[in-house]
């Protein structure tokens, strides 16, 4: 049985677009080689849907794969995130446009906050000449380091407030999400959001997002960490659930979703590839996955989504663990705060 192609998600002036239900994931640590080839593939195979982001690196393959695909513009949804030391006032947009730039594009589709945090910034000034690179330094980033962890360091005027209430100091993400709003107007991205924000976090920003509202909440949901009280949340309020690393990432002791034997029973049951399995587990409750992958064959195959049945999605489900015990990204003690609460 079919599932839906696109989501409905809501955006300025009381209006909706049509989200396309499976997305293409592009982040990947180390070399960002794959990325053009991959993006290619996955539009040549009928993703409209690419999810970026400043951090990922990967801007100018993303753009090039657009171009060479000869699909037009407007029938691709782009996504892409600002990193947290461009979450202030004057910088969000700087981020915008340089991702702008690097893809080539005059707009993207939707623009999120990629975290609830933000961090510091060295200067201005670096931040326009800095590109996104892997595993270097933080000031190589532009990102003030913290001088006893050798860590990005946290501005908390600029976080969510729950960050800042947690030591006794004053914060709110507001101005943040005000900046976002405006950059509507200018036609530069047609909607905007966020990503990895809790509930409470989604509270603080709901008050002032009335005529531009929140269109998406990215965050990380697979059967180990199905996120159903924050999706539940969201769906109260008209936010699209996009969801990262639905295969989920390497547990520390190596432990992967994708080698689960519930999992790849059930795949096999419905004749399906096992991240083709989890992308319909995500699109059958209304969520929409970002998986990712460089072989042309999974690619086709994790974008064909269909209905499993009733029995199977509970054995999905059943897969939960306690907690945060799921969770198979987390920054937090990295930046010396507790993310998701």
């Amino acid at each position: 049985m079919s599932l839906p192609s696109h989501f409905p998600m809501k955006v300025a002036g009381g209006k909706t677009v049509n989200l396309p239900s499976v997305g293409f994931g592009t982040w990947a640590a180390g070399d960002t080689g794959w990325c053009k080839d991959a993006t290619l593939a996955a539009l040549k195979a009928g993703y409209r849907h690419l999810d970026c982001a400043w951090r990922y690196g990967v801007d100018e393959e993303v753009g090039a794969a657009i171009r060479e695909s000869g699909i037009q513009r407007s029938e691709i949804f782009v996504t892409t995130k600002f990193w947290p030391h461009f979450a202030h006032p004057d910088t969000i947009e700087l981020c915008l446009d340089k991702c702008l730039e690097n893809m080539g594009l005059d707009y993207v589709d939707l623009f999120l906050a990629h975290w609830p945090v933000a961090m510091k910034a060295t200067s201005r000034a670096d931040l326009e000449r800095v590109r996104a690179r892997h595993a270097v330094p933080p000031e190589e980033l532009g990102i003030q380091k913290d001088p006893e962890t050798g860590n990005e360091m946290v501005d908390l005027e600029y976080s969510c407030k729950d960050f800042g209430e947690a030591v006794g100091v004053k914060g709110s993400y507001v101005p943040n999400w005000e900046t976002l709003q405006r950059l509507v107007s200018t036609g530069k991205t047609r909607a905007v959001g966020v990503s990895n924000f809790s509930i409470a976090q989604l509270e603080e920003l709901l008050p002032y997002a009335t005529d531009v509202p929140i269109s998406c909440n990215q965050i990380e949901a697979h059967p180990w960490l199905p996120n159903t009280e924050v999706i539940n949340f969201m769906d109260k309020h008209d936010i699209v659930a996009t969801c990262y690393s639905p295969f989920a990432g390497a547990k520390p002791d190596g432990q992967r979703l994708t080698d689960d034997e519930t999992v790849r029973e059930v795949a096999k049951k419905n004749d399906m590839g096992v991240g083709q399995c989890l992308q319909s587990w995500a699109v059958g409750r209304g969520t929409v996955p970002l998986g990712k992958s460089q072989g042309e064959e999974r690619i086709k195959q994790n974008l064909a989504v269909r209905k499993l049945p009733a029995e199977d999605v509970k054995k999905l489900d059943s897969l939960k663990q306690e907690g945060d015990q799921g969770r198979t990204v987390d920054f937090g003690k990295k930046w010396g705060v507790t993310l998701y609460r």
